[in-house]
């Protein structure tokens, strides 16, 4: 009943020593304005409560919050395994089945020929800074 942290036998023992204190004639007083005490602490709490989710839905707190919570409802595995099958077919569809036949190797005669490779002296560097040959040098 009483989520506080006291038990009925300490109530009880507070009840005696109030009695005691106070008087039986004065304890109804009391206990009615400790009554009254609570009740407005009870509505200022009330009051609180309803200015700060005011606020919060101002802010627009109140839809992150419903975001992480579907967050922790929605299930995470089942969501990664459906972006991995995902990602399977895309890949299969770029890149083929792995279990089928490889294609035919092309046949020698149907690739174009080759350029022949350019010689040192076609670039650049060769033209303008190589040493002179010996037989073109005139003495």
């Amino acid at each position: 009943m009483f989520d506080f942290g006291i038990g009925y036998t300490e109530l009880l023992v507070i009840a005696v020593v109030a009695i005691i204190v106070i008087g039986p004639k004065d304890l109804p007083k009391v206990l009615r304005a400790f009554g009254r005490m609570m009740a407005k602490v009870r509505g200022m709490a009330r009051e609180f409560q309803g200015h700060l989710d005011a606020a919060m839905r101002e802010t627009g707190f109140d839809e992150v919050k419903k975001d992480l919570q579907s967050i922790k409802s929605g299930n995470p595995i089942a969501d990664v395994a459906k972006d991995f099958k995902k990602q399977d077919a895309d890949f299969k569809n770029y890149f083929g089945d792995l279990n089928a036949k490889p294609a035919e190797p092309a046949k020698p005669g149907a690739i174009a020929e080759a350029k022949p490779a350019a010689s040192p002296a076609d670039n650049d560097f060769d033209k303008y800074f190589a040493k002179p040959k010996a037989d073109s040098v005139q003495s």
